[in-house]
């Protein structure tokens, strides 16, 4: 092959990924229900209930800032920010598979390169994490300010990206009903009880996907001195199931 066609492939692939993406962008634009969930869902859930939260202090363990007494609200606050980035990332990752699963397909088939159609829907996964870490960050400071409100985001957006992955792989297995279910129940039992800093975790908590966002979050949300090392760790999960995700897709996507 010619340096000029292996350009022109490398251009092609481009054009596929970006058109694929825009395409994908404006359906979100034009189904409200989806704008709803990724923007209105999570400022309802954070501001709804920390509100219902009592008004009293809790013993509150954080590491890297010993053991304070922190507000139920503001504790709740930073703990349902990751809760929501996974809940509506999972969400997010089901109903996109679930639109785009025969679109991409045909895609591969006129002639794409399946690596620029994956590219392409984890773009939009990463722009819904985005958007919906900003929103959760943003509602959470309405109750309580975290110490560190930007590695918060970074936890929300760890936490949407890697069951948005997850939400991808349920939707090449289950319908969307069923898919729903498992993001509901999935992240709830995850971050919520599992991963609440205020129980005491069972050994099988580190290996779940949201122990690094919560942990992450509360550090940041309570204390300046937040260990790197921590959101290196969440890193190396959503890279590892990304590379699962990616293989799954691409064998649905495979020509024969």
């Amino acid at each position: 092959m010619s340096t000029d066609d292996a350009r022109a492939r490398v251009g092609g692939g481009r054009s596929t990924a970006l058109a694929a993406f825009v395409g994908g962008l404006r359906e979100y634009a034009r189904t409200p229900v989806l704008l709803a969930l990724f923007v209105f869902l999570p400022a309802y859930l954070i501001g709804g209930f920390t509100r219902l939260v009592p008004s009293t202090t809790t013993p509150l363990d954080v590491p890297g800032g010993g053991t304070q007494a922190v507000e139920m609200a503001a504790l709740y606050a930073v703990l349902m920010v990751p809760l929501v980035g996974a809940l509506v990332g999972a969400l997010a990752g089901v109903f996109l598979i679930q639109a785009a699963r025969d679109a991409d397909a045909r895609l591969v088939v006129a002639g794409a390169r399946p690596v620029s159609v994956l590219l392409a829907r984890f773009g939009l996964l990463a722009v819904v994490g985005a958007l919906v870490a900003a929103v959760s960050v943003a509602t959470a400071a309405t109750i309580y300010v975290p110490e560190r409100p930007l590695i918060v985001g970074v936890a929300a957006l760890l936490a949407a990206l890697t069951y948005g992955l997850l939400g991808v792989l349920a939707g090449l297995v289950v319908d969307r009903l069923a898919g729903v279910y498992l993001a509901l129940f999935g992240t709830m039992m995850d971050l919520f009880l599992v991963q609440n800093p205020l129980a005491d975790p069972p050994e099988y908590a580190r290996l779940l996907p949201g122990h690094v966002p919560v942990e992450l979050a509360v550090d940041a949300g309570f204390s300046t001195d937040v260990a790197l090392s921590v959101a290196g760790e969440g890193a190396a999960y959503l890279l590892a199931v990304g590379a699962v995700t990616a293989l799954a897709l691409y064998r649905t996507m495979r020509v024969s």
